[in-house]
């Protein structure tokens, strides 16, 4: 007898939380309240922090599940090394035909 896991993911249990995003979002919230507390950066650091909370939200696209991850995927594509191709057509003058 076999026992299968369904996935690889380190899942929490509540509401699809994996340790990734607890890796990631402790030290956003910490920045948060380090930034909105004692520095008169409170619109930089609620506008900071609304992303964050952008980035962590889960979404149905493929195998990955979070924006971040998404946003990340986008990147990667945009960085990626480009291959152009260059054809060089010949025009035939008149006298050559």
């Amino acid at each position: 007898m076999y026992i299968t896991v369904k996935s690889i993911r380190r899942d929490l249990g509540f509401r699809g939380i994996e340790t990734t995003d607890i890796i990631i979002g402790l030290p956003m919230i910490i920045t948060f309240i380090v930034l909105f507390c004692f520095t008169p950066l409170k619109i930089p650091a609620i506008i900071g922090f609304m992303i964050g909370i952008f980035c962590l939200l889960p979404i149905n696209v493929s195998k990955k599940n979070r924006m971040y991850k998404v946003i990340g995927l986008i990147i990667k594509y945009l960085l990626r090394d480009k291959v152009y191709v260059y054809k060089i057509e010949r025009r035939v003058s008149e006298c050559e035909k």
